[in-house]
């Protein structure tokens, strides 16, 4: 993109905004995250990502292109032509193939969604040596052990998160919220609402992962308690932890995007914030709507 004479800022807030979209747009690994501790359907939340997932895509899309000339001449390339296209999609078609693979041995009851993450890497191992061979040993140790990493955190998490959530239980306090939020006379979507802005503020502070095993165990008896569809609520929160992954002071992507470019903060953050200011919109618009959520599940036999 800087060779093409993108501005700095721009290139940034695209590939941070672009980066969150995997949270929604299935197979993700927060929305199973999310189905294991509250019990709900994967199956119907795979679906119910992919409408708002991709109205997402669009967004960034068209405010891409619209702003893509701000600051900076871009320099424009000819059509590379269909053939050039026709050979790309070859070498790229086994790599393409992988979510087909992984959502398909799902929805047709070859394997569980968990069975298919272990289906996934065994895949993506299989392209890289045999079809790609750019896959050693070497890099299967580097990745097993940053693999190795990656999991005792999460089970650090996921073990402080079972304490956290035996003690909020022992002290009955979703039975307190939920009668305090009974009292106040909250209906389901000003409770939504307000929930929504705490997320918002916690994801200035805190990571994904965190977010969702910190408040789950809380918000989610008071949700079944005032009737709230829980694959509506849980595309709302992924959307909602897309914008923390942006957001400063401590969104995850614009540290990311900061060490890879050796780019300033400042400009990283400028870059994402119009990206931000859409997620906004798209979170709005899925609340209004909560169709947009609800109808794919629906339409696949799964409920809401």
């Amino acid at each position: 993109m800087k060779r093409f004479n993108y501005s700095p800022s721009y290139s940034y807030g695209v590939i941070a905004a672009g980066g969150t979209l995997g949270i929604l747009i299935p197979p993700s690994g927060p929305l199973i995250l999310y189905a294991i501790v509250t019990e709900a359907s994967i199956g119907a939340l795979f679906p119910a990502g992919l409408v708002p997932g991709n109205m997402m895509a669009v967004i960034f899309a068209v405010w891409a292109m619209v702003s893509a000339g701000f600051g900076g001449t871009v320099v424009s390339q000819p059509f590379a032509g269909m053939g050039v296209i026709w050979s790309r999609m070859r070498q790229s078609i086994w790599a393409l193939l992988m979510p087909p693979v992984v959502l398909g041995g799902i929805y047709l009851g070859v394997f569980t969604a968990t069975e298919a993450a272990s289906i996934g890497c065994l895949y993506a191992l299989f392209i890289s040596v045999v079809v790609y061979r750019n896959f050693g040993l070497n890099d299967l140790w580097v990745t097993a052990f940053e693999t190795v990493r990656t999991t005792a955190m999460l089970f650090m998490i996921l073990a402080a998160a079972a304490l956290f959530g035996h003690a909020v239980t022992i002290i009955r306090l979703p039975i307190e919220i939920v009668e305090q939020v009974t009292a106040m006379g909250l209906s389901p979507a000003m409770f939504v609402v307000a929930v929504m802005l705490l997320i918002l503020v916690l994801g200035m502070f805190l990571e994904t992962i965190s977010i969702i095993l910190i408040t789950t165990p809380i918000v989610f008896p008071v949700m079944l308690a005032l009737g709230i569809d829980p694959i509506c609520y849980g595309i709302l929160l992924m959307i909602n932890l897309e914008l923390a992954l942006i957001t400063p002071p401590v969104g995850m992507n614009l540290f990311v995007i900061k060490g890879i470019a050796k780019a300033p903060l400042y400009e990283v953050i400028r870059g994402a914030l119009p990206y931000a200011a859409l997620m906004l919109l798209g979170l709005i618009l899925v609340f209004a709507f909560p169709s947009l959520s609800t109808w794919l599940p629906e339409a696949a036999g799964f409920g809401g």
